[in-house]
């Protein structure tokens, strides 16, 4: 039974240590990709910090499954305040549409449509 418990062990703590690195390589992407403000990088930070550390406002051994309750309300709240970082960023209201009389900065300029070669007009 010790053998199998040892395993089971193991192997939970396994997923937790692949979470984590998912959790941390996506949040290093984000930090790049949007180039977020100093305040973004430390909320996302902060909270990988809350997550991964065994201090907890709801502790998970005696809870069980109740325990990830909060971690789960910690990554959420980062995943919100961040996005409303990179739509302000972007030009963009928290919503996601853009604000009147600006132009979303990831799109690229598009030139004007041109014509056929015979109707540009009388140019001689």
């Amino acid at each position: 039974m010790g053998d199998s418990f040892g395993t089971a062990l193991l192997v939970v703590l396994g997923a937790l240590v692949a979470l984590g690195l998912a959790l941390a390589v996506a949040a290093l992407v984000v930090i790049r990709r949007y180039d977020l403000p100093l305040r973004g990088t430390v909320a996302t930070l902060a909270s990988l910090a809350y997550v991964v550390s065994p201090v907890d406002a709801v502790p998970e051994i005696p809870l069980g499954p109740i325990g990830l309750v909060d971690d789960l309300m910690v990554i959420i709240a980062a995943v919100v305040y961040v996005r409303g970082l990179i739509a302000a960023r972007r030009g963009l209201d928290p919503a996601g549409l853009d604000h009147p009389g600006r132009a979303p900065r990831d799109l690229p300029r598009q030139p004007p449509p041109r014509l056929p070669r015979g109707r540009q007009g009388n140019r001689r």
